[in-house]
């Protein structure tokens, strides 16, 4: 029997978080017909916890061996074929109670492919708020393709606790890819949304991405090619998913992005006390931006950093390089 909603739980050694996400699928108003957790060789008490929980049933998966983070989000979308909804949700992450209601009525049940994303509030180990992604206020954006894919070029914010696949009982289009460690979801979003007949953005906070120690986007930020390159590099794909080429003013505001984006890296680098990586960071910038536009770019991240925690006093996570 085919299912309306799958949840797909990609897992490595998940002890810690994982029983607050299976609880938060476990209180949604309206619940998938499947909740699947891949595990991808893990050493703790994944599978306890997942055996022993106790709110719905949950089908548990090892693999043969580690896949990495998206290889293992690969296998996850193995499962498309089999439901109209599919939902990647990490096991540090959860979801509002009323994630699936609203998200599958804004992406509709229409055929074809379709790609629907929420606001996410950015949490730490306790559970405590840090920030929200955007303003929220209820609406609900469709978004024509291109719109979209500008977006993506630019690294909008699309957090995967967040978003909902609308796969209409089809194998996926596209994977995900195995070479870029921290910007392939900002890949793969893009690409899947070319094959999509409906986007749509709701402006509530219906996910909530935990930000911790052991995050892969904090584990691996100590490298240029996954933490400046490979973020220039989604920029180019994105925008050329477009079919527009290289207009030189989107070249010049996505080069004046990295600035600022790459700045703030190299800003919280040099806060946690590591000087000579955070001139790394710039260096390696710089030779995609030139020294104007990163100059323009410190200057805005300056301004941005005094109004958001000097002024508002937004609480920033000590591990979070990225805002």
């Amino acid at each position: 029997m085919k299912a309306s909603i799958i949840t797909a739980i990609p897992v490595y050694n998940g002890e810690q978080f994982l029983e607050r996400t299976l609880a938060s699928v476990a209180r949604q108003t309206l619940r998938p017909d499947r909740v699947v957790v891949i595990d991808n060789r893990s050493t703790d008490r994944t599978e306890e916890i997942v055996r022993n929980f106790t709110g719905f049933p949950c089908e548990f998966i090892r693999n043969p061996v580690n896949l990495g983070l998206f290889g293992n989000l690969n296998r996850c979308l193995e499962l498309a074929a089999g439901t109209r909804f599919l939902h990647l949700l990490h096991s540090d992450d959860t979801i509002s109670p009323e994630f699936y209601e609203v998200m599958t009525k804004a992406i509709g049940t229409e055929q074809g492919y379709g790609l629907g994303w929420c606001l996410d509030e950015r949490i730490d180990e306790n559970d405590a708020h840090l920030s929200y992604s955007g303003k929220p206020d209820g609406s609900v954006t469709v978004l024509d393709r291109d719109v979209f894919l500008q977006r993506k070029a630019e690294i909008g914010n699309q957090a995967f606790c967040a978003t909902l696949i609308r796969t209409d009982y089809q194998p996926v289009p596209v994977l995900f890819p195995l070479d870029a460690p921290i910007m392939g979801d900002q890949m793969y979003w893009a690409a899947l949304g070319a094959h999509c007949r409906k986007i749509v953005f709701v402006n509530q906070a219906l996910g909530q991405y935990r930000w911790h120690g052991t995050n892969q986007t904090t584990s691996l930020a100590p490298a240029l090619q996954p933490l400046i390159l490979d973020e220039w590099r989604t920029m180019e794909m994105n925008e050329l998913l477009r079919g527009k080429g290289w207009i030189w003013h989107r070249k010049l505001k996505l080069k004046a992005l990295l600035a600022v984006r790459s700045g703030i890296k190299a800003k919280r680098v040099r806060q946690n006390g590591n000087a000579k990586y955070s001139k790394e960071i710039a260096a390696a910038s710089r030779q995609i931006t030139g020294g104007p536009l990163w100059l323009a770019g410190q200057v805005v991240v300056e301004l941005r950093d005094f109004y958001r925690f000097t002024l508002r006093g937004h609480k920033r996570h000590p591990k979070n390089i990225y805002g």
